[in-house]
């Protein structure tokens, strides 16, 4: 009874969040024209499309590292084909459709299951590579907090002096990480389960890998920025991080409308329309471009092992 009541709070508070983010788009963006929004996509430089997309293709690729890197810390081997395939279709639904943790445990727990994998097994995947997604947004969060605590501020509307103390405290937190895995040896055991300590090597390829994947996913929104768009790859960043962090925890598909109401918040774009081609041009490039690959290639896999039994 009362775990429906907490999931049926959880949907209100979703939809909730949804409609107060595109309620604030609306009221944003209300005076720009379609037509002049359809225009500017369309004069997108195809270097730029090319260059997302290209930078995408990469985003996902490292994300396999996630799976392989969590398969490591079950001690379970996976042909290379299969840890890609799992991979890519978890981080492409649970990317578009939202809910992060759920749906991308879900689809994780079809593709692992039916590779011979206990339902232990699979839990810990999902909870490391979440965990390990984290790891890159506080670390380089952190970093950018002080490499330019003033420009941080500036866009979080924070004192120069917060902000560095935030920096600092995420920071702590990244590297506390391998520290404590570095002393940490005996399994904690709770109830049946018994929690392990990954490695030192293993708990220092998760940051350094979920921090380059935190700045190349930046990325791929940057460069579809416009050109007059006045603002530095080491601000934007810090925007990214704190739009993709309340996208997931908004739970919203995609963290449609949360993501793009932080940006619009967080910026001063000289073209509103210039800006929101941008965000449609990203939504098509970093998320349905890989949820219809997806898609397509999650059929086929369960049509072919459907017709091999």
């Amino acid at each position: 009874m009362m775990s429906k009541l907490v999931d049926r709070c959880a949907v209100v508070a979703t939809i909730v969040v949804f409609c107060i983010a595109i309620a604030v788009l609306f009221r944003e963006f209300a005076s720009v024209s379609p037509r002049d929004v359809l225009a500017r996509l369309a004069a997108l430089p195809s270097r730029q499309i090319f260059a997302a997309i290209g930078l995408t293709t990469t985003s996902y690729l490292l994300l396999t590292g996630y799976d392989f890197l969590a398969l490591h810390y079950v001690r379970h081997r996976l042909r290379f084909r299969d840890v890609v395939f799992a991979s890519f279709i978890s981080f492409a639904f649970s990317n578009s459709v939202g809910l992060q943790f759920l749906s991308g445990s879900s689809v994780r727990y079809r593709i692992y299951s039916g590779f011979g994998l206990s339902t232990i097994a699979i839990g810990e995947i999902v909870a490391f590579c979440t965990f390990t997604y984290a790891l890159g947004i506080i670390t380089v969060g952190g970093l950018v907090a002080l490499i330019d605590p003033g420009e941080a501020a500036s866009l979080l509307h924070l004192p120069r002096s917060l902000t560095s103390v935030f920096g600092l405290v995420l920071l702590a937190l990244s590297l506390a990480y391998p520290a404590v895995a570095a002393v940490w040896r005996k399994p904690i055991s709770l109830g049946p389960y018994q929690l392990r300590p990954p490695s030192l090597t293993l708990a220092l390829s998760q940051v350094v890998l979920a921090s380059v994947d935190a700045i190349l996913a930046g990325t791929v929104m940057y460069v579809l920025l416009p050109a007059d768009f006045a603002i530095t790859f080491r601000s934007f960043l810090d925007v990214y991080l704190v739009a993709a962090t309340a996208s997931v925890l908004s739970s919203v598909p995609g963290g449609l409308g949360v993501f793009e109401t932080i940006v619009a918040a967080m910026t001063a774009p000289t073209s509103k329309a210039a800006e929101l081609s941008a965000f449609l041009a990203y939504r098509m490039v970093y998320f349905i471009g890989p949820l219809t690959v997806a898609i397509v290639w999650f059929v086929v896999h369960e049509f072919a092992r459907r017709s091999g039994k």
